[in-house]
């Protein structure tokens, strides 16, 4: 793995304090502000029950229309476009035994070799057709992987860990952004005694709280709600955006 610059560390290591602080105003924030249902949750949960079953063509189809609710397709000239669902289907087809595999792992268990075989994964997936992979490709990996990866989206986590939605369009960078998110900021989030409390506790009210489908999305939800709660200092500098 390339070397994480220092201050990129620690600024991580910053949002993670700052999180871990906050559990219980981010998690009310989250559910406060409304999240969505219809079709952005329902296909969610169709797409991690497909990943769950094995069933590659019923995950193709959950996942394609979980992208286009959750707005990764835009219509008109401006905007985020999608492939053609064919080609998304047909990039998943090489990957999905990998895919399996990997669903027995967890980030305590994942080795270097089950790192690189993440990495295949996510420069496998072919889902946008603008230049833009690490926001589309996290939201398929963290359904057909959800114990592994976390939804990456420019907003709120980028904007949280960085300071800034930019992203550089090269396959390269942004898995190497995806890995430095998931290693230095989700994992270690995991980890820690009070979000392992509060997180059991959530999900066990998922009637009520329909979104927490798994430790990493609740940490999601609390880096949404974090910035949704209005404690995120929006002064934010872009020092530690990664290049």
């Amino acid at each position: 793995m390339k070397l994480v610059r220092p201050d990129v560390t620690r600024k991580l290591e910053a949002c993670r304090e700052r999180l871990l602080q906050s559990l219980d105003v981010a998690h009310a924030a989250y559910y406060q502000a409304g999240p969505f249902g219809g079709p952005s949750l329902y296909f969610h949960l169709r797409a991690l029950e497909a990943g769950k079953d094995a069933n590659l063509a019923r995950f193709a189809e959950s996942t394609y229309a979980l992208l286009a609710a959750w707005g990764m397709h835009r219509m008109g000239r401006r905007g985020s476009k999608m492939r053609e669902f064919e080609d998304f289907e047909a990039s998943l087809k090489p990957l999905w035994s990998t895919v399996l595999s990997l669903q027995q792992a967890t980030p305590e268990s994942l080795s270097e070799a089950g790192w690189r075989e993440v990495s295949e994964v996510f420069r496998g997936i072919r889902c946008m057709a603008t230049g833009t992979s690490l926001v589309g490709n996290s939201k398929v990996m963290a359904h057909a992987l959800p114990n592994l990866v976390a939804p990456v989206d420019r907003e709120y986590t980028l904007r949280f860990l960085f300071g800034s939605t930019n992203i550089t369009n090269s396959l390269e960078q942004e898995w190497e952004k995806l890995q430095t998110i998931l290693r230095d900021f989700f994992y270690p989030i995991l980890r820690a005694k009070s979000f392992k409390l509060k997180a059991r506790e959530w999900q066990q009210q998922r009637a009520v709280f329909r979104w927490d489908t798994s430790p990493l999305k609740i940490a999601d939800n609390l880096v949404i709600g974090l910035r949704k709660s209005g404690r995120v200092d929006e002064t934010t500098s872009d020092s530690g955006r990664l290049r």
